[in-house]
């Protein structure tokens, strides 16, 4: 039986109420008492005694919303950029993408295109079901506490490939299982991304049925919407609706408006339509003005109908260019155009395998091709699509700060990263500074957020709508996940220039009782 006792820190305990000081007995890998601070409290005890006079003590930071599903296996330092930034519980398998469940004729593709967001899969990654994903993680003794949550698309490209076809009764029947089957195997929610391919060619009665599956086993939906653009608003009453039809709880996914002409408007009618619903929805935010997704999103899904997996490849033939040029010039309902939303200018090339290509990483998409390699920007992107086999990375510059920080203030949000692995030397800052960002910008020198608010809005607030049992507060019982820092001197490094740059402050950090040490 080991002890280790925190004497005289201001605790933020993750509920949002006001910090005091306090405490704090750690006995073995949970919290074994939460008491007022006594100068003498620990005299003559045996075990480490750490005086945090002029430190705050909050729980460790929560990450609902990072996709570290291979990177995670791959990664011999997986676990180190967390720590550095407080996380200690992270969760995998969003915006409908998850390794697992797969199956034999469509794993390899699947596989391909989730690698630009979930990093390299392990050679030997053959995931079958949730529970072989939930038994490698496992295997790995990972650093943090890790969960994650089964995707709808990787149930239909299990099902049906990335066929756009609806599916069958019996199919339908067979993907509501394989989501049933995850729940008993262990996943913690659901995700769903509706602008993504293959997914977006769900039909609402499909929808429904995935909710009333969630929502028999009282597993929360998170849910990259439809369009976070032009088709903002009734994106939200979709997913509005399904909370209405089966009861389902439901979380947006990184909630913002995209596109210049939305900016200081759509997002407050998309927050008015939310309250005004009356419904089980909550969302989540990253405290930056730029997303960071693959270049295919980039690209109508007329085009991924027509071709499915062999998109790629069909960019590299002047047929399929001509396509591309063709699609990009029509408006399609339903569907963001981000190049026309924001401009090649605001888009920024983050991440490319190819030795031959590396020259156009942290270049705008409208830089490449100013340089006269391309005539077009169609033909940039059918080019690269086809030369990196579409594991192309790139940062849309697409959101308004004043909305940024609106949707940061509101009571039903809860902060997150929505930190990419796919590789390269440019990625989003996210991944480096997230959380440290909230508390050196929004809580120390702009005052948009009290500490204590944002520490809720970082542990306990999405701890306990993900349901994560006993983490996410200092309490009684609750695993011994806890950080130590002065607020005024975390800072975070990272930028869009220059984004491989650690965050600092962070001085302790306990995972289930152990002080890490790098």
């Amino acid at each position: 039986m080991n002890r280790t006792y925190i004497s005289g820190g201001m605790i933020y305990d993750g509920t949002g109420g006001d910090p005091f000081c306090g405490d704090i007995v750690i006995k073995d890998t949970k919290i074994e008492e939460v008491l007022p601070h006594r100068t003498d409290r620990f005299t003559g005890t045996e075990g480490p005694l750490i005086h945090a006079e002029g430190l705050a003590v909050t729980p460790g930071f929560v990450d609902v919303h990072r996709h570290c599903d291979f990177a995670a296996l791959t990664d011999p330092d997986f676990g180190h950029l967390e720590r550095k930034q407080g996380i200690t519980t992270v969760l995998a398998g969003n915006c409908g993408m998850s390794p697992a469940p797969s199956d034999d004729s469509s794993r390899a593709a699947m596989y391909r295109f989730l690698e630009p967001c979930l990093g390299r899969p392990p050679a030997d990654g053959n995931f079958l079901d949730f529970a072989s994903y939930l038994d490698a993680l496992h295997a790995k003794k990972l650093p943090l506490h890790m969960g994650a949550m089964v995707g709808t698309g990787a149930v239909r490209i299990a099902v049906k490939g990335f066929g756009q076809s609806c599916f069958s009764k019996k199919e339908l029947d067979t993907a509501c299982g394989l989501l049933g089957e995850a729940f008993e195997q262990g996943a913690q929610a659901v995700s769903a991304g509706i602008m993504y391919v293959p997914e977006c060619f769900n039909t609402r009665e499909e929808w429904y049925a995935f909710c009333r599956e969630a929502a028999k086993h009282d597993k929360l939906l998170t849910i990259h919407i439809r369009g976070e653009g032009d088709g903002l608003l009734p994106s939200v009453q979709e997913v509005i609706d399904f909370a209405r039809k089966t009861g389902v709880r439901i979380n947006i996914s990184h909630f913002k408006s995209v596109g210049l002409a939305n900016w200081k408007k759509d997002i407050y009618d998309a927050v008015s339509l939310i309250e005004k619903s009356g419904l089980d929805i909550t969302a989540d935010v990253y405290p930056y003005d730029g997303g960071s997704t693959i270049l295919g999103s980039l690209i109508p899904p007329v085009l991924s109908a027509e071709y499915g997996e062999r998109l790629s490849s069909a960019l590299g033939t002047p047929e399929g260019v001509k396509a591309l040029k063709k699609a990009l010039k029509e408006k399609w309902e339903g569907w963001d155009d981000m190049l026309s939303a924001v401009g090649s200018g605001r888009i920024l090339i983050s991440s490319l395998e190819g030795e031959e290509n590396q020259w156009m990483i942290g270049r705008t998409l409208e830089e490449v091709v100013k340089d006269g390699v391309f005539d077009s920007e169609a033909e940039a992107i059918a080019a690269l699509m086809y030369a990196e086999e579409g594991k192309v990375g790139i940062i849309v510059l697409s959101m308004c700060p004043e909305d940024v920080d609106y949707v940061i203030s509101l009571p039903f949000t809860s902060v997150i990263s929505d930190a990419l692995y796919g590789g390269g030397s440019h990625p989003h800052p996210r991944l480096y500074g997230a959380f440290p960002k909230i508390i050196e910008e929004y809580v120390c020198r702009r005052k948009l957020l009290t500490l204590q608010e944002a520490v809720h809005k970082m542990s306990g607030k999405p701890a306990q709508r993900f349901q994560l049992e006993n983490r996410g507060l200092l309490r009684e019982d609750y695993y011994a996940d806890l950080l130590l820092f002065k607020p005024e001197e975390v800072k975070t490094r990272a930028s869009y220039v220059n984004p491989c740059v650690e965050a600092d402050g962070i001085k302790m950090i306990f995972t289930e009782g152990r002080l890490q040490t790098e």
